[in-house]
């Protein structure tokens, strides 16, 4: 009787702690302490798995699944089901102690979520907000590479927020609740970070492609689409190709990962062929090579034609041949193959981060914030190595040359009587130097001009008559023109510091930052911040500045915002008054975090703009005499009666007489707009 007492005595404490628990559980989350630093919920949210699909809102809120929803495992950010063929509603109680209404936003960082609909029912509302990657981006709640929603949370309120979560793909969900004014400042900072990753893979895109130009080294190439295809997988990874590339398109959504990692694999697979030299080193691997070359072709058809069937093999193919490339890697180093130690380098760290994503996706491991983004992570560092892998093997032939060229010298000393003809050879070689780099510096011009051609379409709604003359076969001066919306125009004119091939290669460098922001829907002040934030991230090394000028022309309201980063100022006429359109801020390269003012102003009919760098007034003629800004305004005064083609022709048969045969310094930009 007496262990019949103690048993009843410790059930009776059981369920008393039970209780607390679940008392505990609905004492729900208090909004304001998301006030200084988003939270992380997963913790306190009740899951019930539907297995049957069948049910909707109002059955799950009935007191008969009251009981259903329960603790599952998670970590601390997320949850993570893996593939399910069930739909999951996920629970959480939210509570707003302040007397006034609060803004608040729920965000899912997991952009492969085919249905993910809210439901938020408090006293005073019922409302339900559908997303997840079936809605077209532009009716979803907020338009995010994530899936975020706002809320306008009565004060004084306790709700009951419902998730309901299905998709093909693998269910992870981590879940976060922010303040609203943190959340949409969190998310700047987030797409100056994905414009860096995004603006490193461009500059190394163009870098190498401009080296496989020059040197006609096919491993370059296949370094450029090797670094294209990884950017891409990323961009649909983290959800950047959702937002930006294809912004109504599931199917796309649910397939493009897997099929871009492929797409990487067969490159890299290649790529290690090429440059390992895989065939004669190691011919019996490399047969295996080329069967998981086909297997990476084969895959994604069978993929495509059958999801469900094919989803966890791909992925589980994608570890293997991941896995075999590090292999590979890993025996050609033990061969003493120099430049198989910076290949395998650069692949461990992309091996990784595949492998964490593979196994989050087959539920192995835990959703958290380094598991999502770890594969960005080991993108840019295998990016970065290979970069070194190439520079290497370049530095390798180099090398090779000077010993060639130094047992030529040799052989000449030695040899008194083919003296003639070896000096022959040597300036036949030197011909051959010279043509190359006459043909380099052809392509520099061309590739320079072409990232300078402006749709003849903005041309004219713009009135657009425009001169450049670089010094030499390239320059420091770069324009850009785009629209950002039906009546509103970007325009961008910066110069940096020299000219020749070193500014040039400057220029193509800011126009791969600029190219990744120059469409943000900002005021040109903070465009023209992020664009130094940018410049100073990549290369303040280069010990470079550049001045700058960002116009925002609307044609409808007849407005002109810009800001100016120490650039020339540009020459407004209205009504026959000259107006300067002076600096803003200091020039690019000086610092970070440097604050650019704006100014706005209106245009009429008939006003004028002209826009130009400092090689249109700082000429210099035999005597030292300069030709001057304030010559310059009074020939733009005296010719208000000319059509923009006959001012710049003028402005350049002026400049012409002025230096009467003496060269330019520097390089000429001016665009000119007529109202």
């Amino acid at each position: 009787m007496k262990l019949v007492g103690s048993q009843k005595f410790l059930i009776a404490v059981f369920l008393f702690l039970a209780a607390l628990e679940v008392s505990a559980e609905t004492l729900g989350i208090d909004i304001q302490e998301s006030d200084n630093s988003p939270l992380y919920i997963a913790k306190s949210i009740l899951v019930f798995e539907d297995k049957t699909n069948q049910l909707d809102f109002d059955s799950i809120q009935s007191p008969l699944f009251e009981s259903k929803f329960i603790k599952v495992s998670s970590s601390e950010e997320a949850f993570n089901f893996s593939y399910s063929q069930s739909t999951y509603w996920l629970k959480i109680q939210l509570k707003n102690t302040n007397l006034n209404s609060k803004e608040i936003a729920l965000v899912v960082s997991y952009p492969r979520l085919q249905t993910l609909d809210l439901y938020f029912q408090s006293s005073k509302e019922m409302k339900k907000i559908p997303s997840g990657y079936s809605v077209p981006m532009t009716k979803r709640p907020y338009q995010s590479r994530l899936f975020v929603f706002p809320i306008s949370f009565p004060g004084n309120t306790n709700a009951m927020v419902f998730l309901k979560i299905k998709s093909p793909n693998s269910i992870n969900i981590p879940i976060q609740l922010w303040n609203r004014d943190l959340y949409d400042r969190h998310e700047i900072d987030d797409h100056v970070i994905q414009a860096m990753y995004f603006g490193i893979a461009c500059a190394m895109v163009f870098f190498n492609l401009f080296l496989f130009f020059i040197l006609k080294d096919s491993n370059y190439f296949l370094y450029v689409l090797v670094v294209s295809s990884t950017a891409f997988t990323i961009a649909s990874h983290n959800g950047i190709a959702s937002e930006y590339l294809w912004q109504n398109s599931p199917w796309m959504d649910q397939y493009s990962v897997n099929l871009f990692i492929s797409i990487v694999l067969i490159l890299f697979l290649v790529f290690m062929r090429s440059l390992l030299n895989t065939k004669q080193l190691i011919p019996k691997l490399d047969q295996i090579s080329l069967s998981l070359i086909i297997l990476q072709i084969l895959l994604p058809i069978l993929y495509i034609l059958s999801f469900e069937s094919f989803i966890k093999i791909i992925v589980l193919s994608h570890a293997i041949t991941s896995f075999w490339i590090l292999f590979v890697g890993t025996i050609c180093s033990f061969k003493n193959e120099r430049i198989a130690y910076f290949f395998l380098l650069a692949f461990a760290f992309l091996f990784l981060a595949l492998i964490v994503s593979t196994l989050r996706a087959l539920g192995l491991i835990p959703t958290n914030s380094f598991t999502i983004d770890g594969p960005q992570y080991g993108s840019a560092a295998e990016m970065m190595l290979l970069a070194f892998a190439l520079t290497d093997r370049y530095n390798t032939i180099i090398k090779e040359k000077e010993i060639a060229e130094a047992l030529v010298k040799f052989n000449l000393e030695k040899s008194n009587l083919d003296l003639e003809e070896k000096v022959k050879e040597r300036t036949q070689t030197l011909n051959r130097t010279l043509s190359a780099m006459r043909r380099d510096l052809f392509v520099a011009k061309k590739i320079q001009e072409n990232s300078l051609v402006t749709d003849d379409r903005l041309i004219k709604e713009l009135n657009l008559v425009y001169r450049y003359l670089p010094v030499s076969e390239v320059g420091g001066d770069f324009f850009d023109i785009c629209q950002l919306n039906k009546s509103k125009y970007r325009i961008l004119i910066a110069d940096a510091t020299g000219h020749g091939v070193q500014a040039a290669m400057i220029t193509m460098a800011i126009k791969g930052l600029y190219d990744n922001i120059k469409n943000f829907e900002l005021p040109p002040s903070k465009v023209m911040e992020i664009f130094n934030e940018e410049f100073m991230d990549n290369f303040v090394s280069l010990n470079s500045l550049l001045t700058a000028l960002i116009l925002d022309i609307d044609l409808i309201e007849r407005k002109i915002q810009f800001a100016s980063a120490g650039h020339p100022a540009a020459v407004f006429f209205q009504n026959d008054q000259l107006h300067l359109l002076t600096k803003t801020g200091k020039m690019i390269g000086l610092k970070k975090q440097i604050h650019y003012e704006q100014s706005e102003l209106s245009f009429g009919p008939k006003d004028r703009l002209f826009v130009f760098t400092d090689g249109v007034f700082e000429a210099f003629n035999a005597k030292d005499e300069e030709f001057g800004e304030e010559s310059l305004y009074h020939l733009f005064q005296s010719t208000r009666h000319l059509t923009l083609t006959e001012v710049e022709d003028h402005l350049l048969k002026t400049l012409q007489n002025f230096l009467n045969g003496q060269d330019r310094q520097d390089d000429l930009t001016i665009l000119g707009f007529d109202f």
